[in-house]
């Protein structure tokens, strides 16, 4: 699928906003072109931070008071986190809010960048960068779908790739993606 048809898979939908959550955050979900399909960009969270963690996530984070909202919130994180500019995105749409521990309440933003972007890690924020083929995650037997829900009763995915467990509310982002743009359809147990 090119980015065109994932921006219009998002533009024909409204996206969904949350009540509730103190703490509003954005996230850019970064995918790269390239000649094997789209690729989705994660990060690893550093191991000292004080909010999840170690975890397999987008970039992003909290919206600060000098931010023009969430987007520019999700693409100045990103620049902190993994080096990518903002003039280097291109945005393709906007997915639902979700939920994350400790009460924040999180925007996704889609946006491809240049394929085979060299990344500056931020290592006070950012472990490591890797990128998971879109493909990959559609696979038979990739997505785990947990019995039960969550603490704000969604549903529990993971996706395992290459040893990594990217669960929590990246992987209901992923979900999201999957499902708009690609139809794709999950399972429920």
């Amino acid at each position: 699928m090119s980015a065109d048809e994932i921006a219009a898979a998002l533009r024909r939908r409204v996206p969904r906003n949350l009540s509730g959550g103190t703490r509003p955050a954005a996230v850019l979900v970064p995918l790269e072109e390239r000649a094997d399909g789209e690729h989705l960009v994660l990060t690893k969270r550093a191991e000292w931070l004080n909010h999840h963690r170690g975890q397999i996530a987008f970039p992003g984070g909290t919206i600060d008071r000098g931010d023009d909202g969430p987007l520019e919130a999700a693409l100045r994180e990103t620049y902190e986190e993994i080096g990518v500019r903002p003039d280097h995105v291109r945005i393709l749409g906007r997915l639902d809010q979700v939920t994350a521990g400790y009460d924040f309440v999180v925007t996704p933003f889609v946006g491809l960048i240049p394929s085979a972007y060299r990344f500056r890690v931020n290592p006070a924020e950012t472990e490591e960068v890797f990128t998971v083929p879109i493909a990959a995650l559609m696979e038979p037997g990739r997505l785990a779908v947990a019995e039960r829900l969550s603490s704000g009763g969604e549903p529990v995915y993971h996706f395992y790739y290459e040893g990594r467990d990217i669960w929590g509310a990246t992987a209901r982002i992923i979900v999201q993606l999957l499902k708009v743009a690609y139809d794709y359809d999950v399972v429920h147990p």
